[in-house]
């Protein structure tokens, strides 16, 4: 993603407001889909998956598996 240099004036506050703009609606769409995966890894958990097997699955490291289940990862 290319982006241009800070404009003065007008144009650099209407500039700030998109950018504004543009940041918490990345910043809410992250949050959608941390609780998406989050809650796919518990019902994996619910389902029989291990710890590990969720882990390997998510790429994630099994200690975070372990806290986003509630509980350490062995």
């Amino acid at each position: 993603m290319s982006h241009r240099a800070p404009v003065r004036g007008a144009d650099a506050d209407t500039d700030k407001r998109l950018a504004l703009k543009l940041a918490g609606s990345a910043a809410r769409r992250a949050d959608v889909a941390e609780s998406s995966r989050d809650n796919a890894i518990r019902f994996a958990l619910d389902s029989g998956a291990s710890v590990a097997e969720i882990a390997d699955a998510t790429g994630l490291d099994e200690a975070a598996v372990g806290r986003i289940v509630g509980h350490r990862a062995s």
